[in-house]
């Protein structure tokens, strides 16, 4: 990012010392399985270290609530059952954000129902990564009907899978292949890799951020919850993608330095978040 992009959004998390948790968003995810608990986990804490007021971890499992609880007590926990017991708590609860996918059970008849009954219903930005975004494989066109504002977030072979297009074809021209999809389904598309690539099809960003020591299971899952907080603090949705790409990637950087390229693990990246926006200021 420019250094003059960079210094006005950090002047948007500039906190007054009137405020409170309130003023800072309440991002809902939605998340984790019996065997993939952290994943939701990972997504909270990225958002926690990003300056979220309140985070709300959302199980279908009481277990996965009791189990995940300790890890960090600054999470809140809601267990639901349907879909209007999210849509519920979004509207009694003031969330301002949504991540949905990280650590789900696999594409299923029910989950992509649910999914689609949220992103229909909700006006507020919706990240869809993981789980949540392969509910929508080889029919991604179905996105453009959502009503809330979404950012998607896929790595290489799940975009590959969304668009049931080949990889190496997506590789070759990435740029155009983002902007296609993103301008074609009014949404925002986060192509993660090397050199992670931000399009809204009118606009893009190839991010500079970033090493291979990010390489590592629950990176993505960081990333969206560092979106999912930013996306609180400004009504210009790109720009807080954009920026959290870029604290993802200075974060990643920061832990390497400390713990090594084959050191670092997700949850590395996610107490550094602090410390690449304290570097950034």
């Amino acid at each position: 990012m420019k250094k003059q992009e960079i210094r006005d959004f950090v002047l948007k998390l500039k906190r007054k010392p009137d405020s409170h948790k309130y003023n800072y968003g309440h991002v809902l995810v939605i998340a984790g399985s019996k065997l993939m608990p952290g994943a939701g986990i990972l997504c909270c804490l990225g958002a926690l270290r990003s300056g979220a007021g309140l985070v709300t971890y959302a199980v279908r499992d009481n277990f996965l609530s009791q189990a995940c609880a300790m890890s960090k007590p600054e999470i809140i926990f809601f267990v639901y059952r349907t879909a209007p017991d999210i849509l519920d708590f979004v509207k009694s609860r003031k969330v301002t954000s949504i991540v949905i996918g990280p650590g789900l059970k696999s594409n299923n008849s029910m989950l992509c129902k649910f999914i689609k009954e949220i992103i229909s219903a909700v006006d507020i930005p919706v990240i869809l990564d993981a789980s949540g975004l392969a509910c929508f494989n080889g029919i991604a066109g179905e996105l453009k009907m959502a009503n809330a504002k979404l950012i998607v977030t896929p790595h290489l072979g799940e975009f590959s899978k969304l668009l049931n297009i080949q990889s190496a074809v997506i590789k070759n021209d990435r740029e155009k292949v983002a902007a296609d999809f993103a301008e074609a389904n009014s949404l925002i598309c986060v192509l993660k890799g090397s050199n992670t690539l931000v399009s809204c099809g009118k606009e893009k960003y190839e991010n500079n951020t970033g090493t291979p020591a990010m390489a590592t299971a629950g990176s993505g899952d960081v990333l969206s919850g560092i979106i999912s907080s930013f996306v609180n603090v400004t009504d210009d949705v790109f720009e807080a993608v954009k920026f959290a790409v870029f604290i993802h990637g200075l974060a990643g950087e920061i832990a390497e330095r400390d713990k090594g390229t084959t050191g670092v693990i997700a949850s590395d990246i996610a107490e550094n978040i602090c410390y690449a926006l304290k570097q950034v200021r």
